[in-house]
């Protein structure tokens, strides 16, 4: 039997925060996720939507039956979802993107730079 269990007893209802981050140009979208997660006290969040254009990005996904490594820049987010939570000082979680485009993607973002005005809405619960 753990010592310790991540866990609490919540008596009343709680009701959903939000918290928007705007980023400037050529900052790192997972960077800046966690900084903002440590400044506001979240322990754990969902990414409820975003806006905007990544200047470039990273992300794994799977064309076909293959699985790949697909870099794309410039490119607007239409749908995005995910979820974070930081332990011991590390980020853990994923977002998942999908772009506009004539050949849309669809996957994991592994390294991602906003461009200006990019906004990402995340809930937690207090």
């Amino acid at each position: 039997m753990p010592k310790y269990i991540d866990s609490m007893i919540i008596k009343e209802p709680l009701k959903k925060k939000y918290l928007t981050l705007e980023f400037d140009e050529g900052d790192d979208i997972l960077s800046c996720v966690k900084q903002g997660m440590e400044q506001n006290s979240i322990r754990e969040c969902d990414v409820v939507d975003v806006e905007g254009v990544l200047t470039t990005a990273t992300v794994n996904a799977m064309e076909g039956q293959k699985f790949k490594k697909i870099d794309f820049s410039n490119l607007k987010i239409l749908r995005s979802s995910g979820h974070f939570k930081v332990t011991g000082g590390d980020l853990w979680g994923t977002l998942h993107v999908f772009t506009e485009g004539r050949k849309p993607i669809s996957g994991t973002v592994v390294v991602a730079k906003a461009s200006q005005g990019f906004k990402m809405r995340l809930s937690f619960l207090p």
